[in-house]
């Protein structure tokens, strides 16, 4: 069942326009061969829901830990926002499931949102600090907990992200690789995205300190999660588009080696972009 709608494109003709996550570079390496098991790997647990998927019966939602987003209509146009009881951007007690192709509910059903593909309000543009480059604007206001894409590009491996990102640093180029660390029974599984030469319109989301948005991982088909970014407050018309690039723990990191200099002006401005270990 393939139902995203992305019309975007790139303003740099460079960059491959992917609409979702694609294979890095081919390793000999067990890592790589365990990335392409998950990537190719398609999720069996389905929900055998009518047309809408309800927590109390769907398996979907069951796995989820319950309903994953909420319905509002405060302006008078349906909006399906992150469920903030479950999600609040620095404690995910459960994995967030969205219906796959092989469940018997709607395409429409309210479980079905980051498949989807982005909102339609999205603009790339120069951004007021120059020295940032393009920046992701919104046309219109975005309530809190939307979805508004997601951060897709190549998925890669810890050791390519290190050559790469040794390499950026070296050529003084811009490091658009994002590592998600998940914890589960105390084990770390690692998501590593990198929309430098394949990526979608989040590849022009910038860092900031205080950011209006931030990631979720969000599985559909596969074990490998999306980098869904939704709005952690209402965002106004003409905002820039931003997330945290780190973790709290890197942000607080005394160490600068090798850090830029973070242009987010915000006031409470850490003065360095996150450094991250792969």
């Amino acid at each position: 069942m393939k139902i995203m709608k992305d019309e975007y494109g790139h303003v740099n003709c460079t960059v491959m326009y992917v609409e979702e996550n694609i294979p890095g570079t081919i390793e000999d390496t067990d890592e790589y061969t365990n990335l392409i098991t998950n990537f190719n790997s398609q999720l069996t647990d389905h929900c055998n829901c009518d047309t809408n998927c309800v927590k109390n019966t769907c398996k979907c939602l069951s796995r989820s830990g319950g309903a994953n987003y909420e319905f509002r209509d405060e302006d008078q146009s349906p909006h399906i926002l992150l469920n903030f009881k479950k999600y609040t951007g620095s404690s995910i007690s459960f994995p967030l499931m969205e219906c796959n192709s092989l469940c018997k509910c709607s395409e429409y059903c309210g479980n079905r949102v980051v498949q989807k593909g982005p909102i339609k309000c999205l603009v790339v543009k120069p951004c007021t600090v120059s020295s940032k480059g393009m920046g992701l604007f919104t046309s219109k206001a975005i309530p809190k907990g939307t979805f508004i894409c997601e951060y897709a590009g190549e998925v890669i491996t810890p050791q390519q992200a290190a050559m790469r990102n040794q390499m950026n640093f070296e050529q003084g180029r811009m490091n658009y690789i994002f590592c998600l660390n998940e914890f589960s029974n105390s084990t770390l599984t690692q998501t590593i995205v990198d929309p430098s030469n394949f990526g979608n319109i989040g590849r022009y989301i910038n860092h900031s300190c205080e950011p209006n948005c931030f990631i979720v991982p969000v599985r559909v088909e596969s074990p490998l999660p999306k980098l869904a970014i939704f709005s952690n407050v209402d965002i106004p018309s003409n905002s820039e588009i931003t997330f945290n690039y780190g973790s709290h723990i890197m942000n607080l990191s005394k160490s600068i080696k090798n850090r830029k200099k973070c242009l987010c002006e915000k006031k409470n401005c850490i003065g360095y972009m996150p450094n991250e270990a792969y």
